[in-house]
């Protein structure tokens, strides 16, 4: 099957602050693969982020957002069957001094 990528923008998330991204899948699907990508470069490793995908936690409380990985091959890889209409939640939160603004990338089949 075809690999698809799906990409959830958080928008400007300021020093301090939050953002939740959530989607919902009009299909059965399976996530191949998770990234984190920051739109100017800047590190991740002051970010939070916590993911639950149908109901289910998959961090604990968080993990710092550089842990699951900004490109294809050294990224989180769940290999996670989603049904159609589950949940997919992603919160992150600024530790960092200045602003973030985050792609939450996907990549399924």
């Amino acid at each position: 099957m075809t690999e698809t990528f799906k990409t959830l923008n958080t928008g400007t998330i300021a020093a301090g602050g939050y953002a939740e991204v959530e989607w919902t899948p009009d299909r059965d699907i399976i996530i191949r693969k998770g990234l984190l990508i920051e739109r100017a470069d800047k590190s991740l490793s002051n970010v939070q982020a916590y993911i639950s995908i149908a109901d289910v936690p998959y961090t604990k409380d968080y993990v710092p957002a550089a842990a699951i990985g900004t490109n294809l091959e050294y990224c989180w890889k769940p290999n996670l069957p989603v049904p159609k209409g589950a949940k997919i939640y992603v919160k992150l939160s600024n530790s960092r001094t200045d602003t973030v603004n985050i792609d939450v990338v996907f990549v399924y089949e």
